[in-house]
């Protein structure tokens, strides 16, 4: 397995972007969906996930020297 620093810049920005992106979704699930179906909820957080890791590769990759 490749150190931290050996991995592409965009693999590292899609994990943190990941990591941001289902904490805003815990956030999001515990505020609007605690009294909704589990369904409701495995959906916001791969929602978290998903779009979060696509941000963190996005900006990774635009904000590359």
């Amino acid at each position: 397995m490749a150190k931290w620093s050996e991995q592409p810049r965009t693999h590292r920005g899609a994990i943190i972007g990941a990591f941001v992106g289902m904490a805003v979704g815990a956030v999001a699930v515990f505020e609007y969906a605690s009294e909704g179906s589990i369904v409701y909820r495995y959906l916001i957080m791969s929602a978290g996930l998903l779009g979060g890791g696509a941000v963190g590769a996005l900006l990774a990759r635009v904000t590359a020297r």
